[in-house]
């Protein structure tokens, strides 16, 4: 049974991920952001899917989408995209090793949106990893 202490602290853990996530945005190091996702990663995007889940799949495609929005429509911008993980909604999933995350994303020149996340680790106190991504 998860105590409210261990939620807490799993919540601790999962902004550090947001933090560290923004912080390699920032600095431009998609190679390390790609392992901040699973190798089977999901990421929402029904148009490009060619999957009957709506997804598209993998580490590459996760990679591709984040220098996408860092590049821009001209493949030159460097438009920063951050994630405002204080104000987002933290949600543990059943196990202890699932974690649900909602919540205000900005991506500059002037789009806000909201970001959903579907962590998964290994075990416990294991790193978090990107399982499944959804932008709005």
């Amino acid at each position: 049974m998860t105590t409210r202490r261990d939620r807490d602290g799993d919540i601790a853990r999962v902004k550090q991920f947001a933090q560290h996530w923004n912080e390699l945005y920032a600095s431009a190091q998609f190679e390390k952001m790609k392992e901040l996702a699973t190798e089977d990663v999901g990421i929402a995007n029904a148009p490009e899917s060619k999957s009957g889940t709506g997804l598209i799949y993998g580490r590459q495609a996760y990679y591709d989408g984040i220098v996408g929005a860092y590049r821009g429509a001209s493949g030159t911008e460097k438009n920063l995209l951050v994630m405002h993980y204080e104000e987002w909604e933290y949600v543990p999933l059943g196990d202890e090793n699932s974690f649900y995350t909602i919540g205000k994303y900005t991506l500059q020149p002037d789009t806000v949106g909201v970001n959903c996340w579907l962590l998964r680790r290994e075990v416990a106190h294991a790193p978090w990893r990107v399982f499944r991504v959804i932008n709005t």
